[in-house]
């Protein structure tokens, strides 16, 4: 058992999976273990399935999706000396020998293949085109027993049930309480403003950028204090301290205030370390995102974190439902139509999202091919359109998605469990100017200003206006700010003296 932030304690896979459940399980059996991160899912491989294989004299070959996961497993594995039962590849691997073999693998000498981080083969469709390859291959072996393992595998979970029949999941509901607040940022100069407060603060933060050049840029902002991190496949991968990666991955930690990597960090490998306190995430697919909350491994009820999620509005929603609605457009045809009528309707044009691509033919005849459709890259398309319509239904519909999905959304309440727009690092900027120029509210009147900025309300929804309400929300958002009216002021005002009780100023409180 694990024990939560919330005093509660959480099952873990071996809780749930014994060996009865093992020894009941067959070559015909699909199994698949939907855990949250931390729940101990790979554990349940290298010691219960481990040691069942080795007393049954069998082995297992256990699947990775990225490089990063993939270092860090092996080095456990070969420090355990468990790699006599087990065998570690990247789906990428068989993938490429496919391609450039094109026949059916034989893993006949596996008695399990798990695949580990499963949501793969439809998140990462998104930009590679030959998830459906290994998926495929994997489910092609008659002999193995195939489990399949992810936090957020729901869509690849529902396209295997659309298959098969045999499937045995085992299900447990993932846990946020390490997460101590949730706040969203709408734009890209606040993870500069974050990263900031992070070095000040002495603490650690992971920093998660869909975007290789846009994690580059900030990497170098904050270069003295900075480890950088992408996929080998990125142009920008030249810019890796591959030593400190690698030793990032075996001791669990970095050294340095600040982790910038891209989502080839995002499952599979680990931080434990107490003194990272934040995680920021600029990534659109939820799956991966929840994956790169879940690289931040909590070891103790007060090991909690600080998650910044920069989000997503309406129009923008907007954009990318049209987009992808286009993007689908020829495979949809494609699926109730033959190669030939795919050419007449789109003549000459080409499929730039790669959902279709050319299949050779086995005949006589040269050059010849038809189009098939990828069904990973389509069935990841077809549910991004249905979450982006889920989330425009409502304002902010990203946000409180999100915010329900961890945990965190109270309507009645909703400024004390997660803050849209409202905490965003501009707010230092005003405070940092009160500051600096001495402004004093000497009245009420003059009041207004800061309180429209702060915008703190009760449950109710009333403006609350009260200076130990607005101090007690400062705090709250963790601001190096407070009212301060522990003074008064005489001015001479049109030649009469005025005394003004407890005006207001703001006060910085510390030095971060």
């Amino acid at each position: 058992m694990i024990v939560l932030a919330n005093g509660k304690q959480r099952q873990r896979v071996t809780d749930i999976i014994h060996i009865n459940d093992i020894e009941s399980w067959s070559s015909k059996d699909i199994i698949i273990i939907s855990a949250g991160t931390g729940a101990g899912k790979s554990y349940f491989i290298k010691n219960s399935l481990y040691e069942y294989a080795k007393l049954m004299n069998k082995k297992i070959l256990f699947l990775i999706h990225r490089r990063n996961c993939v270092d860090q497993f092996i080095y456990e594995i070969q420090n355990d000396n468990k790699d006599d039962i087990i065998d570690i590849q990247t789906y990428q691997s068989i993938e490429s020998q496919i391609l450039q073999c094109d026949k059916h693998i034989d893993y006949s000498q596996y008695q399990y293949i798990v695949s580990d981080e499963f949501h793969y083969f439809i998140s990462d469709a998104g930009f590679n085109c030959t998830t459906d390859l290994s998926l495929n291959e994997i489910l092609k072996q008659k002999n193995c027993i195939k489990l399949f393992m992810s936090a957020t595998g729901e869509n690849v979970e529902k396209y295997l049930q659309g298959q098969y029949k045999r499937i045995c999941t085992y299900r447990l509901p993932p846990d946020y309480s390490h997460v101590k607040r949730l706040t969203f940022f709408p734009q890209d100069d606040a993870m500069s403003d974050i990263a900031k407060h992070i070095i000040r603060s002495g603490e650690k933060g992971m920093f998660f950028i869909q975007s290789a050049k846009k994690a580059y840029k900030l990497f170098k902002e904050f270069e003295k204090y900075a480890i950088f991190n992408c996929g080998k496949s990125d142009n920008h991968y030249k810019y890796v301290d591959k030593d400190k990666i690698n030793n990032m991955l075996q001791k669990q930690q970095f050294e340095e205030n600040i982790l910038v990597t891209t989502s080839c960090f995002d499952a599979g490998a680990n931080i434990v370390d107490k003194k990272v306190k934040y995680v920021i995430a600029d990534i659109v697919d939820v799956g991966s995102l929840i994956q790169c909350l879940g690289r931040k491994r909590s070891i103790s009820a007060d090991d909690k974190v600080e998650f910044y999620i920069k989000t997503i509005n309406n129009q923008q929603l907007a954009g990318l439902m049209r987009s992808t609605s286009n993007q689908i457009e020829m495979a949809e045809y494609l699926l109730s139509h033959n190669t030939q009528e795919l050419l007449n309707k789109y003549p000459r044009q080409i499929d730039k999202s790669y959902i279709i691509y050319d299949l050779p033919t086995n005949n006589r005849l040269k050059n010849m091919s038809t189009k098939q459709v990828n069904m990973m890259k389509l069935t990841k398309k077809r549910e991004d359109i249905k979450f982006y319509k889920t989330l425009m239904q409502e304002d902010y519909g990203y946000c409180k998605y999100l915010a329900r999905y961890l945990g965190f959304y109270i309507p009645e309440n909703n400024f004390y469990t997660y803050d849209v727009l409202k905490n965003d690092y501009s707010l230092n900027a005003f405070l940092e100017e009160y500051v600096n120029e001495n402004k004093i509210m000497l009245q009420v009147k003059d009041r207004k200003e800061l309180i429209e900025k702060l915008n703190i309300r009760s449950r109710s929804r009333k403006q609350l206006k009260s200076k130990d309400a607005l101090n007690s929300a400062l705090k709250e958002m963790q601001l190096p700010y407070a009212i301060d009216d522990d003074f008064r002021i005489t001015n001479i005002i049109n030649g009469k003296r005025r005394d003004f009780k407890n005006p207001w100023r703001i006060i910085r409180i510390n030095n971060i």
